[in-house]
């Protein structure tokens, strides 16, 4: 690759560094603004707990959540289409119009009260099914335009930056959802909190309009080359050993946490009000950690940090394995275990998205590779929930003790977590470094510090 006059490597795209990191402020702004609808709406455990509001039991509600990451395979077959029509606008278009679709959930108390409940979850069903179509049409579109828009040697920096002000926009997101659920009853607070989320949903999309890059390319990708550069990539051994290693990852952790918020309130007692507070500890994690690693990432290379974090991520299933049920004190141990599952979730977003763009996927290659890797997060989180909803529905209310040590669905779910977590740490230590430093350098240089 080419340089330009101050040695940063030339992507070779027609926006220059001036005018993207002029538009970083509303990158990050969007970014924001689509974590408040994120979390008012479909993500985190404010829906969970909207569906089980619903009556819906575990296995229906890991159906309906698999369907977001399942529809990721999508971008198998859109990717070149999104790159013909040009990313920018197809994400704008998809995550616009995906705002007013979730909004029809207002819809929803009406349509059960009118035509009772079989209706009313059909009528879900249908909304989150085209919610979840044009939420992998817009992101199969944003990893590639992502890629372009960010300059490399600022991305740790500015995932760093994102991270912490997504934090604080969470945390007052989750504070306000907290108050409004622990003070209202059904389902009234929840709705309340989806049409706002919807407006800030909106907000952020039209910020996104100010970032640069994602423009139409005239030259069409036939279904035939498509294809080929699809099979190319699959060939790329250290492309294929970062996916098993995220695989394995993003299946550990969903099994841990998708229904992680029921088990808290149902198994530990802890109110439903405060069950959405303790995402604020997750933020906070998020941001203790991501400014940092960001930075850091930035200096000695994204592997080392991917390689440490993931090994400190076993850490998460084996507290929540090991801790004891009926105690006063549970809500204290969460909120440290949430804050640990913060720290390492942005560690492992930030460390292994610098490392897949940076490193493992070529520019010229991106349509390709990006399909691939986004399909396939896809999949394994997809099947990740739906077998975690389906396993907890299977076992219901079975458990075997072994002495005061209780054994049930959700304890087993916590095992298989350890098991995949260390499968990606071993996966991921068999993809290329991006920078000269080992993660054996870091380790020595962070022990010498400490001493």
């Amino acid at each position: 690759m080419l340089q330009d006059e101050e040695g940063k490597i030339n992507t070779g795209y027609n926006k220059s560094d001036a005018a993207k990191i002029r538009a970083i402020p509303w990158f990050l702004t969007g970014g924001a603004l689509n974590t408040i609808f994120y979390l008012w709406t479909f993500g985190g455990s404010l829906f969970l707990l909207f569906l089980n509001e619903l009556g819906l039991p575990k296995g229906q509600i890991g159906m309906l959540l698999s369907l977001f990451p399942f529809c990721g395979v999508l971008a198998l077959a859109f990717s070149p289409t999104a790159t013909r029509l040009g990313r920018k606008k197809v994400f704008l278009w998809c995550y616009g119009v995906r705002k007013f679709v979730m909004a029809l959930l207002l819809f929803l108390p009406w349509i059960i009260s009118n035509f009772g409940h079989a209706v009313g979850l059909i009528f879900l069903f249908t909304i989150l099914i085209i919610f979840a179509l044009l939420r992998a049409f817009a992101e199969t579109a944003s990893y590639p335009w992502a890629q372009e828009c960010i300059p490399n040697y600022v991305r740790g920096k500015v995932t760093g930056m994102s991270i912490v002000l997504g934090t604080i926009t969470s945390g007052i997101a989750l504070w306000i959802a907290g108050r409004v659920i622990g003070s209202s009853t059904g389902l009234s607070g929840y709705l309340l909190l989806i049409a706002i989320g919807c407006f800030a949903g909106i907000l952020g999309v039209l910020a996104m309009f100010k970032v640069p890059g994602g423009d139409p390319q005239d030259e069409v990708i036939e279904p035939g080359t498509h294809r080929t550069n699809l099979f190319l990539a699959l060939r790329d051994s250290n492309f294929v050993a970062f996916l098993t290693g995220i695989g394995c990852v993003n299946f550990g952790t969903t099994l841990l946490v998708s229904f992680l918020p029921l088990y808290v309130k149902e198994k530990l007692g802890v109110s439903p009000g405060n069950v959405v507070a303790l995402d604020i500890a997750v933020m906070i994690g998020g941001a203790l950690s991501g400014l940092f690693l960001g930075k850091l990432t930035d200096k000695v290379g994204s592997r080392p940090i991917l390689m440490i974090v993931s090994a400190v991520a076993l850490f998460l299933p084996v507290g929540w394995l090991l801790m004891p049920r009926n105690i006063s004190y549970a809500i204290f141990l969460c909120i440290g275990l949430y804050l640990l599952y913060g720290a390492i979730a942005n560690g492992l977003a930030l460390a292994s998205g610098r490392l897949l763009f940076n490193s493992v996927i070529p520019v010229e290659q991106n349509t390709a590779y990006t399909a691939i890797y986004y399909a396939w997060v896809g999949l394994t989180g997809g099947i990740a929930t739906l077998l975690t909803g389906s396993l907890l529905s299977a076992f219901g209310k079975w458990q075997h003790n072994i002495g005061s040590f209780t054994v049930d669905g959700q304890r087993i779910i916590f095992v298989f977590a350890i098991l995949l977590l260390s499968a990606g740490w071993w996966q991921y230590s068999r993809v290329k470094p991006d920078d000269i430093y080992s993660t054996r350098d870091v380790l020595k240089s962070i022990f010498q510090v400490v001493k």
